[in-house]
This record gives structure tokens, C-alpha cells and sequence, in this order.
């Protein structure tokens, strides 16, 4: 257990915060591994086991009981002061760009902030509380186990190329990593449970101070920088800078996370983007897995269905399908017969628009009985909550100026509202920072500061370590998502919040859409209760946890069927003159339905085959010859019999030369296969936002690069 306690004058960093928590009493414990365990380790490394521990920033005073430090949560200042140094940039401080400062400019001031009350334990379920009030509740009892401890060890890869793309060699390189233990919960057990329960709480306050007032002044007056009207010169006390904001984390791991520090190879040099800043310089890489577990049943909407039909007009014969136009009128009529010729094999075909299609419609009515019901949800159990509304009894409340970091008399911490916030339900966060192909670099142009993720080098031995192959053509490409269920050889990042589940064993992630999805909220999602009008954010639920009813619906939909006259010619007669040797040809016709089958495909049911063209004349009248054959030809009964067409078609949004359109009812509207009809009311809380999935993220090139203001 760590309390830190310190004067004020000692004003806590994160390393020596570090170094608080490894030497507090009952913090490690340091056991035998069995040879076995170690059987697959290589390099040297040390194997650390956290037990029976939790730490909480304490504020100055004498030693406190446990009792002390789990309930009395008003002492919880000890704080951790990061602040900006150095004077404003010229830039930074003209602000009306006339290249001077002066009493024209407005107010320009740094930030300074302030994190108190910094707390790690065992998750006690309770989004408004940053450790548990009982030391049972708070204790970390093992932060992993024997076999699956926190690893500090050196290690050497000896296969690593480096970012010359023209050079096939690969080099060693040797790395320091941190490892927290694996995630595998299913493995560790009970022994390894609390791993995965973690709760995690801080208070944070930022203050824009007044560059012409020194911090040792405590009448407020540092905080209080420019006029109302924002001009500098003037402090106006009215004119409150502070930002304060509280954090907490519930029910969430940090295993299998890894941080390395490595020197880069050489090689890289300044085209392709690259940078030869990247040769033999401090490399990083990270793997942050930040896991609340497994959310794919997290769904806070059941809908149970006790019947459901799809039925239609009259009843089931030919599933439903009417005769709307036969095919053989010129205008709308179920009539087998009309001016189309249907039965003929020798009349003309009759090629009005009505003769060219054969329309049915059928009409479903869709019906589902259900009731749906709102199941309880732990909601604060698994959750990331940001919140900065204070309640009515919180210290100090109505001073915006007011910090416990700074209050060396009495410092007293904050009281925030229960419910207020931004909620992020059962987040799972798996980000990927760089390897050893692609390392994060610090660098400096001597004047700011800046972290870079190097690019992908334009080399097949590094790219194909990191892309991935998605559709398994085993092109060599090694690169894979890290996520909640696996993360094995992770270049990619996942980022879940609320409801997710994986369609594929894992590989990917997709975010649940259905109504009982749970995810982001403007306050706390809460299982039970009634919606209230003008409840605020935190109370906003829903009118009813459960409904049940019986709802349908009516659709139409069309089919057709369409044909075109075919038009085929030959020549039937070559005649010649006997005196002046004149020619002339007479043509034979062959008309026929051809069908539409659909994707441009036209076919002739019972096709006839033209007369063969007849000879030219020998020579003068004698010479003349005529084919066989009536002219004109026509297609055969069958070739005009509807039924001789399988190829139903829909058209959506036509009108069909007036066939298919208002009149049937329609416009070529194709019904579902699944039952239509309408779902029962929404009774999810009505600030619940839903899940959120950034699936399988790289990140080729990132550079962030600090300015001075």
C-alpha cells in the first residue's frame, strides 16, 4: 500500500511517484520461477510480481490508519505539477500581428496542471469513487501470477533489416522491454483475476496563469491574467482560467502491454520521405492494451417473440402472385386474348406496348407479436468516465481560482456529481506505437521538440512484416490487428467502445447497431427508472423498461415478364431483265418474339430458321429462281406463348411504357425475404450514443512536434 505522503514544498514527479510504489511495504513480491515457466525466455530479464498493493497521492499531514486513507477521500491532494517553462514566443504573444507587443495585444498565458489524488487499486464497480473504501475492496491481491509475471529483460533480435531499401542484409538489434504479464484470463484464473479488475482515478486542475505575477503570491492574482475585455497590463479577478475535470477507469486491464528501447539501424537517408535523423538514434515501440474484456453480450435489450407471420392475399397459391396484365391488350387487362395474335402462328404480331409484357403483383402482409424488455446493466462496473461538475457541498466550490495543490494551510479535495460526464462503456483499447521495423524516434531542431513514428520504409522486407494479407493469399504479408481477442504479431490497432463482437474467430471487430447496444453516453446509462421530461443528463432513461404488442405491415411487390419482335430478312427472288440486264432482289421476312432473361440476355423460344437466300440469275428471265416459303414468316404458337418464358424481372423505380407504375400499385419494389414488420418502441436510454469501432488502424507516418508559445 502507498499513501505518499510529502510536504508541500516537495512537489512529487513521476518518477519518484514510480519509485513510491515499488518500495511501499507489501508492494512486490519476488518468487521462484520453475525452469519450466522459463523454458521459452531468452536474454536476461527480471520477473516481477505485484501483490497485495494499491497506492492513492495523499496530500502533507502526519501518518494516516488505513481507515484514514480509504474513507476519508478530502485528503486525496497529493499531486503531480506539470508546467510550461521558457518565455512566450513573439508569435504567441502578438496577437493583433502588428510584429510588436503592446497594450493592443490580448492576454496570451501558459497553462499549468495539476494532477491530485492520483489512485490505482482493485475496481470496486463505482464510477464515482477513485479507490474503494475498504482495504478487501481496494487490494490488488497479484498483478499476475507465478508463471505470468511483469518481465524487465534485454533481449537481442537478430534478424532485423535495416531502412535501405537496396540492402537484403539483416542486423541484431538489442532492446529493453517492460512487459506487463500476458493477457490471458481464461489461463491465469482466480490467481490472476484482480489483473483484470483494475480501477484507476485522477483529479486534474489547469490554471492559466499571469506571467507577470510570481507563484508565490497566494491571493489568487497569478490565476488572473487580462482585463474582461482580454487586454494584458490589467488583472481583473472576475476572470477565472480554471479547468477541473475527474477521471476514472473501472473494471479494466493493462496485460499484455510492452514498452522498448532499442538504437535504430542506419541506412535511411532523405528521399522517400525518410529521414537520415532515423540512423543509430533512441528507438521506441509500444503495445498499450487497455481491456475491459470480452463486450459482444453486453447488449441492455432483449426482445422476445412469441409469434410472427408473413402472409398472402389470396392465400398461398402461387405464393401469393395475381394476374395485373396478361400480355395481350393494349392496355391493362388479366384477358388471354386481344389484339396480340398469342394464338396464331400465322397472323402478324401484335407490338403495342401491351403486347409486350406480362405483369404480376402479390401483396404480403407482415406481422410480429413481441415483447421487449429492458435487462439490468452494471453500469458503472466497466467504464472510462470523464466528469467536471462539482455538487452543491464541494469545497471551495464557488472559487474558480482555487486549487487543493496549492492550498498549504487546509487543502481539501473536490466532490463531483454522481452521474455527470462523458461515459465510455467497456473500452478496449489496443494501440499499436512502432516495432523494430518501424520505431518511434525523439528528436529536436533545437528549439522544440518533437516524437515520430517513422514512415514504412518502401522495402518488401520491412512492409511486409507490417501490412496484412486480409483475404489469405499467402503473399508473404506477416502484419495482423491487435485486439481484446487476439494480438499475435500486432501492427495494427483496434479501438472498441460498448457492444462489439468479432464475425471472423477474432481477426476483426464490428460495432453492434441494434437498440440495446451500449457504447458512449452524456451521462450515466442507468438500468431502471422512468424517463422524466427535463431530467438532466444523468437521469435520462426511458419511457418504459419493458413494451409488447403485436405490429404489421403491407407491401406490394411486381414481377414481369417482356419480349421484342425479332426481325430476320432474306432474299426470296432474284430477278433478271432480258434485254438490259437489269437485277433486282426481293426480301422475305421472318418476325418472332425474343424474351428477356435479364442482364442484357434476349432469347427466340421456339425459334424458326429463315429460308435460305435464293441464287442470282444464269442470265435473262429463264435464270430466275424463288425460295420456298410464305412471306411473311411468323413465329410459331409457342414462340407467342407466354408460359414458353421462366425469366421473371423486376424493375425498381419504372414505369414500364405504363405497365408497371401507379396502376399496379407500385414501382417494381422487391420484397424482403424477412418479415418487414415495424419494431416496438424504442425504450433504450435516450442518451445512450451506441458502440464505436475504429477497427485494424496503422499508422504509416506520424510526427508531433511541440511549438513554444
Amino acid at each position: 500500500m502507498t499513501t505518499l505522503n510529502y510536504t508541500v514544498k516537495f512537489k512529487k514527479t513521476v518518477l519518484a511517484s514510480l519509485v513510491g510504489f515499488c518500495i511501499s511495504q507489501f508492494s512486490f513480491a519476488f518468487e521462484e520461477l520453475s525452469d519450466a515457466s522459463l523454458s521459452n525466455t531468452t536474454g536476461e530479464g527480471i520477473a516481477i510480481l505485484p501483490q497485495n498493493t494499491y497506492m492513492v497521492f495523499r496530500g502533507a499531514g502526519p501518518n494516516e490508519t488505513i481507515t484514514q486513507i480509504l474513507t476519508d477521500r478530502s485528503k486525496d491532494t497529493g499531486y503531480i505539477n506539470y508546467m510550461p517553462v521558457g518565455p512566450l514566443s513573439l508569435a504567441a504573444a502578438d496577437t493583433s500581428g502588428n510584429g510588436t507587443i503592446g497594450a493592443e495585444d490580448h492576454a496570451v498565458g501558459k497553462a499549468d496542471l495539476f494532477l491530485y489524488g492520483l489512485a490505482l487499486s482493485k475496481s470496486d464497480g463505482n464510477a464515482n469513487t477513485r479507490i474503494a473504501t475498504s482495504e478487501s475492496a481496494a487490494t490488488i491481491s497479484s498483478w499476475g501470477t507465478v508463471a505470468n509475471p511483469w518481465v524487465l529483460k534485454a533481449q537481442t533480435n537478430n534478424n532485423v533489416p535495416n531502412f535501405n531499401k537496396s540492402d537484403n542484409s539483416v542486423y541484431p538489434v538489442t532492446y529493453l522491454s517492460l512487459e506487463a504479464p500476458l493477457y490471458q484470463p481464461d489461463i491465469d484464473g482466480t490467481e490472476g483475476s484482480d489483473a483484470y479488475n483494475l480501477k484507476l482515478g485522477v483529479w486534474a486542475d489547469a490554471f492559466v496563469r499571469n506571467p507577470n505575477v510570481s507563484s508565490t503570491i497566494t491571493d489568487g492574482s497569478q490565476f488572473q491574467y487580462g482585463s474582461t475585455s482580454g487586454m494584458i497590463g490589467t488583472i481583473d479577478p472576475r476572470r477565472a482560467n480554471r479547468l477541473r475535470l475527474q477521471g476514472v477507469i473501472n473494471g479494466f486491464s493493462v496485460n499484455g502491454s510492452q514498452l522498448s528501447f532499442f538504437q535504430t539501424l542506419n541506412g535511411a537517408t532523405a528521399t522517400d520521405g525518410m529521414s537520415p535523423f532515423y540512423n543509430n538514434t533512441l528507438g521506441m515501440s509500444g503495445l498499450i492494451r487497455l481491456n475491459t474484456g470480452n463486450s459482444q453480450n453486453t447488449s441492455i435489450i432483449t426482445e422476445n417473440v412469441t409469434n410472427s407471420s408473413q402472409t398472402y392475399a389470396n392465400g398461398g397459391t402461387n405464393d401469393g402472385w395475381q394476374v395485373v396484365h396478361a400480355g395481350a391488350n393494349s392496355t391493362l387487362s388479366t384477358s388471354t386474348t386481344g389484339d396480340c395474335n398469342n394464338t396464331s402462328s400465322t397472323s402478324a404480331l401484335g407490338v403495342g406496348a401491351g403486347c409486350r409484357y406480362y405483369v404480376e403483383k402479390r401483396t404480403r402482409t407482415d406481422s410480429i407479436t413481441s415483447n421487449k424488455t429492458r435487462s439490468n446493466f452494471n453500469d458503472t462496473s466497466k467504464v472510462l468516465r470523464l466528469s467536471t461538475r462539482e455538487t452543491s457541498d464541494s469545497p471551495n466550490r464557488a472559487n474558480n481560482l482555487y486549487t487543493p495543490a496549492l492550498d498549504s494551510t487546509n487543502p481539501i479535495a473536490p466532490n463531483f456529481s454522481d452521474n455527470e460526464g462523458l461515459y465510455l462503456y467497456y473500452p478496449n483499447i489496443n494501440l499499436v506505437l512502432g516495432n523494430l521495423y518501424q520505431p518511434v524516434i525523439l528528436g529536436s531542431d533545437g528549439k522544440n521538440f518533437s516524437i515520430e513514428l517513422t514512415r514504412v520504409t518502401n522495402k518488401p522486407a520491412i512492409y511486409k512484416k507490417i501490412y496484412t494479407d486480409y483475404f489469405n493469399t499467402n503473399n508473404g504479408y506477416e502484419g495482423s490487428t491487435c485486439n481484446v481477442y487476439q494480438c499475435d504479431n500486432a501492427t495494427h490497432s483496434s479501438i472498441s467502445i460498448g457492444t462489439a463482437y468479432s464475425p471472423d474467430g477474432g481477426k476483426t471487430l464490428l460495432a453492434d447497431k441494434s437498440e440495446g447496444a451500449v457504447g458512449v453516453s452524456f451521462g450515466r446509462v442507468i438500468s431502471t427508472a422512468t424517463q422524466v421530461s427535463g431530467a438532466t443528463a444523468g437521469s435520462m432513461v426511458n419511457l418504459a423498461n419493458t413494451v409488447s404488442g403485436t405490429r404489421s405491415t403491407t407491401m406490394t411487390e411486381v414481377r414481369y415478364k417482356q419480349r421484342q419482335q425479332n426481325v430476320e430478312s432474306w432474299r426470296q427472288e432474284y430477278s433478271c431483265g432480258a434485254l438490259w440486264g437489269s437485277c433486282s432482289a426481293t426480301p422475305g421476312y421472318l418476325y418472332q418474339w425474343e424474351y428477356n432473361q435479364g442482364s442484357g440476355n434476349w432469347v427466340i423460344i421456339d425459334p424458326r430458321v429463315k429460308p435460305n437466300d435464293a441464287a442470282t440469275c444464269s442470265g435473262g428471265i429463264a435464270g430466275c429462281t424463288k425460295t420456298s416459303g410464305t412471306t411473311p414468316m411468323y413465329g410459331t404458337i409457342a414462340n407467342r406463348n407466354w408460359a414458353n418464358s421462366s425469366a421473371w424481372l423486376t424493375a425498381k423505380n419504372e414505369t414500364l411504357d405504363g405497365f408497371i407504375g401507379a396502376g399496379n400499385g407500385t414501382t417494381g419494389y422487391v420484397m424482403p425475404s424477412t418479415n418487414q414488420a415495424p419494431a416496438l418502441a424504442n425504450i433504450g436510454p435516450l442518451n445512450n450514443l451506441g458502440s464505436a469501432v475504429i477497427d485494424g488502424l496503422l499508422i504509416q507516418h506520424l510526427k508531433l512536434t511541440t511549438k513554444g508559445l
